[in-house]
């Protein structure tokens, strides 16, 4: 591209040239020209610029070169071996009304700068290509020790190390926004895990005095000669075995919402029309167990819709109403209704029992979990962790407060408009 520009600045230099002498020819005639080509210096052989005007016979009339072998338009001519300053010329030939002129302009600066170019071009294309091979063989050589140190990060996953993380930069490149996201992902199955783990812990041990209990019970009716008491032990057996068959419906049922597979089901829900449902159908049972449960607001007149499982929502209502059936005390009152801001909605179920100390707040949504106080009572210990298990999967945020007394529950959900 260089060299082509140089060329045809080369071109337009000669035909500058040339329409000087033409643009003279035709104002004052063949002698003006001739004139023009004299006062342009002396005729002295490897000047930069050549003339030669001729006659229609061919004698030589001006010039400082006697050409006679230049083809018309544009040709170029090389130094003859006894010229005393050799150049190379581009050269220009066009006939004037019979006479023959021809200018020639030296282009051997243009090949010193197009020589100069290119070898500018070559050191440049060089250095650039040196600096970026270099570059890239140290990029390479660091991102393989990255990896490296990824590989061996992820061995130790595999081994069973689940706290270990893979390293991460301050470069923010995609590498390390690939290892914060595995990062994240190593977190959450830690948890999950950790949660299984958990689990069958709690299992084991929550289990092993029913499964105990069952076995003795079996076993002294497998002994008994009384059919009566043989019937009561098999009835005593059968309660065990339901209550045993709770717990895994519970844990079932639980692990099937944190999966996320309830969440095809979602659709637009009136939280206030679904309290105000629940308490027409539980009032009634709540005071059968001596207690009472009232709507602490109008929901019937108003709307607060959020995106979720209407069923799921029910059965968390359900059961924090029955939470507090159990662990309040006859005449106590107990209370569900709905919040409503810009933003969030909450449903809030509240009772005037005892409550739960402060330091204990957040353990009673952990699986199996029982205060002391309530291990007398009937109940898994599933309910609550139930009820956060369909908190989480409605991106809901529960918080239990002292109400002064007794217990606020209070869930909070993002509304939808």
């Amino acid at each position: 591209m260089i060299a082509a520009y140089l060329y045809e600045r080369l071109d337009s230099h000669v035909m500058e040239r040339f329409r000087e002498i033409s643009s003279t020819y035709e104002a004052s005639g063949v002698d003006g020209a001739a004139a023009m080509i004299r006062s342009h210096g002396p005729a002295i052989r490897g000047q930069e610029t050549l003339y030669a005007l001729k006659d229609p016979e061919g004698d030589f009339l001006a010039g400082n070169i006697d050409v006679s072998t230049v083809p018309p338009g544009f040709s170029t001519r090389a130094p003859t071996s006894h010229e005393a300053a050799p150049n190379n010329y581009r050269l220009y030939r066009k006939n004037l009304d019979g006479y023959d002129l021809t200018v020639g302009v030296s282009y051997d600066d243009t090949n010193r700068l197009r020589s100069i170019a290119l070898i500018s071009f070559g050191w440049a294309t060089a250095i650039v290509l040196a600096g970026g091979l270099g570059a890239g063989a140290v990029l390479a050589f660091r991102t393989r020790r990255r990896i490296a140190r990824l590989s061996d990060a992820m061995k130790s996953v595999g081994a069973g190390d689940l706290a270990t993380r893979l390293p991460v930069s301050l470069r923010t490149d995609d590498i390390d926004v690939l290892a914060t996201e595995v990062n994240i992902a190593l977190a959450q199955l830690q948890a999950s895990v950790a949660a299984m783990t958990q689990v069958t812990t709690d299992i084991a041990h929550d289990l092993k005095t029913p499964v105990g209990r069952l076995f003795l019970t079996l076993e002294a009716a497998s002994e008994s000669k009384d059919q009566t008491a043989t019937r009561s032990l098999i009835e005593k057996a059968m309660s065990e075995v339901s209550h045993i068959a709770g717990t895994f419906e519970g844990l079932l049922r639980i692990s099937q919402i944190e999966s996320g597979a309830r969440r095809s089901r979602f659709a637009k829900v009136n939280i206030s029309e679904l309290v105000a449902e629940i308490y027409d159908i539980y009032s009634h049972i709540v005071e059968d167990a001596e207690r009472s449960l009232v709507l602490s607001n109008d929901s019937r007149n108003t709307a607060s819709f959020i995106w979720g499982d209407a069923d799921l929502l029910k059965q968390m209502c359900v059961n924090l109403i029955v939470n507090a059936m159990r662990h309040t005390q006859r005449g106590s009152r107990i209370a569900i209704g709905v919040t409503t801001q810009a933003k969030r909605c909450a449903i809030v179920v509240s009772d005037n029992g005892p409550g739960i100390p402060a330091a204990e707040r957040q353990k009673v949504f952990k699986r199996f979990y029982r205060l002391e106080k309530s291990r007398t009572t009937e109940g898994t210990g599933l309910g609550l962790s139930l009820v956060k298990a369909i908190s989480d999967i409605h991106g809901a945020t529960i918080s239990v407060k002292d109400n002064r007394p007794g217990l606020i529950v209070e869930t909070e959900f993002p509304r939808k408009q």
